[in-house]
């Protein structure tokens, strides 16, 4: 009698491990499911195909303000690169505050343009104001 008693403990306590284990995978599948179906919600009105932008054909010229060509300017003062600003040259070494850079408009817009030594460093920039 007592061995029966022990078997049916083992055999329930074995019943519930495995009721336990069947519900907690059913809770994880309802659990993922929703996590699929919440995710194929939010890519429904995906296109699937690869977006072109037209902005590729446009030739876009980028154009600096007078602040961010005075900024340069400080790269002109330490010998890196030449400047030429309408007209107005910027020799490398040159000390700006000798210079008079009232020619410089800092609500303009200036083009630039590069010019570029044989190892494809830049050794000068021409700016020229967009009027």
């Amino acid at each position: 009698m007592r061995e029966q008693t022990i078997r049916a403990i083992e055999l329930a306590a074995g019943l519930g491990l495995f009721l336990s284990a069947c519900l907690y995978a059913m809770t994880m599948l309802s659990v993922l499911d929703s996590g699929l179906t919440a995710a194929a919600a939010m890519t429904e009105e995906q296109n699937a195909g690869v977006s072109s932008f037209s902005a590729v054909s446009e030739s876009i010229e980028p154009y600096f303000t007078g602040s961010e060509v005075l900024f340069t300017l400080r790269e002109v003062q330490s010998g890196q690169l030449e400047a030429v600003i309408d007209g107005l040259r910027f020799a490398p070494g040159t000390e700006l505050e000798s210079m008079d850079l009232s020619v410089i408009d800092l609500d303009g817009r200036y083009a630039a343009d590069y010019h570029r030594e044989g190892n494809g460093a830049v050794d000068l920039i021409r700016f020229v104001k967009v009027r």
